[in-house]
């Protein structure tokens, strides 16, 4: 894969951008090459209320190949996970409660995924990023194709949660599951 393409990418998946999309590095060639191909056929990146996934969708046009789509994946997958700042806060044992009940059949219960079943791991994503799906999947706007067997899932698994649920199982994946350490703030020192 060319280092434009993959600078490309990196507009919107890395940390130089304030507004961008979820950090990649870590995440399984399966994973990816699925979510690829689903922007590339439309069955992600239609909606227009989701931006994030509309601009991916555009995005997608500059990937003209199986094998650039393959090659895209299999360089992200082979990143290690970077450690990244925690912002979401919650309760950590109504979190936790929540998780095993609702999250660890697909997702495992250390967050490992299980692509036997397609579902990816959690415990590599950022906090924030983590939330801002479980928003979209519970209000329609994280596309979810009649095809897609895993959003559908995704979506009813969330029905009847709250907004504050969400945080509380993000939160305690975020403490607890993720394989990296947090990323302290860096800033100018106290006087």
């Amino acid at each position: 894969m060319d280092t434009a393409t993959i600078d490309a990418c990196m507009v919107c998946h890395s940390t130089r951008e304030m507004q961008r999309g979820p950090v990649l590095d870590g995440l399984p060639e399966w994973y990816l090459a699925e979510q690829l191909r689903n922007f590339k056929s439309g069955h992600r990146g239609k909606n227009p209320a989701n931006r994030a996934e509309a601009l991916m969708g555009v995005a997608m046009a500059k990937v003209e190949t199986e094998a650039q789509l393959a090659a895209l994946a299999r360089n992200f997958s082979g990143r290690k996970p970077k450690p990244s700042i925690r912002v979401v806060r919650g309760n950590i044992p109504i979190g936790r409660a929540h998780y095993a009940t609702r999250c660890a059949s697909c997702h495992g219960a250390k967050g490992e995924g299980k692509p036997e079943i397609k579902s990816p791991p959690v415990n590599v994503q950022e906090d924030w990023f983590l939330l801002d799906q479980l928003r979209k999947y519970a209000t329609g706007q994280r596309s979810v194709h009649p095809s897609d067997a895993g959003g559908l899932m995704m979506k009813a698994s969330l029905a009847g949660l709250s907004p504050g649920d969400f945080q509380n199982m993000v939160a305690y994946i975020a403490r607890d599951l993720t394989v990296t350490p947090p990323l302290q703030k860096v800033g100018p020192r106290k006087k």
